[in-house]
């Protein structure tokens, strides 16, 4: 499966935050926490945070540390239950609950259990320092990125691109190649056909019938 991730309606100065559905393929995600360059994803059943995934425990817990293709979900990944706190917490309380439960990544969740945000140790210490005093105004600045399965069109496309990248000299190889054949077909057959010479036996004139063609040209020959 191939997995996108829709940050076209983020603005650039917001800070995102990355989330996966259960029963992807590992490899999958720790495809796109590399391209997006991210550390941590939160995994969802259905719009609730379930658990969480670094790319430490894709390292640990998949073969091939998460770069190789296995059949493996994500879920088998991920620590679970997940170490989660309420944005309205403050933000003494979220290095607090980090420290005591030894998490790096803590996410956040609205009063309904849906993920906000996600917070790190160093950020909340950040905060701290800075005299904020909950999470609020962490929440505000980050959005909630889905990573979610391409549409069969752009599943294709994405396809059709990658090949074309992994194997683009190649191509270009097999175009030129093409080109240069059909140029020396054309030529050839342009050369051969200026080698033709005009033989009148073979041509009749446009004006005359067959038979009328066929008469006069006997007519010379019985005159002999």
């Amino acid at each position: 499966m191939t997995l996108s991730a829709h940050t076209d309606d983020a603005p650039q100065s917001m800070r995102s935050v990355y989330s996966v559905p259960r029963g992807v393929a590992a490899h999958d995600v720790m495809r796109v926490m590399a391209a997006r360059g991210t550390r941590a994803v939160v995994v969802l059943a259905g719009l609730r945070p379930v658990g969480i995934v670094t790319s430490q425990d894709l390292a640990e817990r998949v073969p091939g540390g998460g770069l190789s293709e296995t059949p493996m979900k994500v879920e088998l990944a991920m620590s679970s239950p997940l170490v989660r706190i309420n944005e309205r917490a403050s933000v003494v309380d979220a290095i607090a609950t980090m420290t005591q439960k030894g998490v790096s990544h803590l996410p956040i969740v609205s009063t309904s259990g849906f993920l906000v945000s996600m917070i790190t140790l160093n950020e909340a210490q950040l905060l701290r320092g800075q005299g904020v005093p909950t999470l609020i105004e962490f929440v505000r600045s980050t959005v909630v990125v889905s990573m979610v399965r391409r549409r069969p069109w752009k599943r294709l496309v994405h396809a059709v691109r990658k090949q074309f990248q992994e194997n683009r000299i190649w191509l270009l190889l097999a175009v030129v190649l093409a080109v240069a054949g059909a140029l020396l077909a054309l030529a050839i057959g342009r050369s051969w056909l200026g080698f033709q010479t005009y033989d009148p036996i073979h041509y009749e004139p446009k004006d005359l019938s067959r038979e009328q063609y066929l008469e006069e040209k006997k007519q010379p020959q019985e005159d002999r």
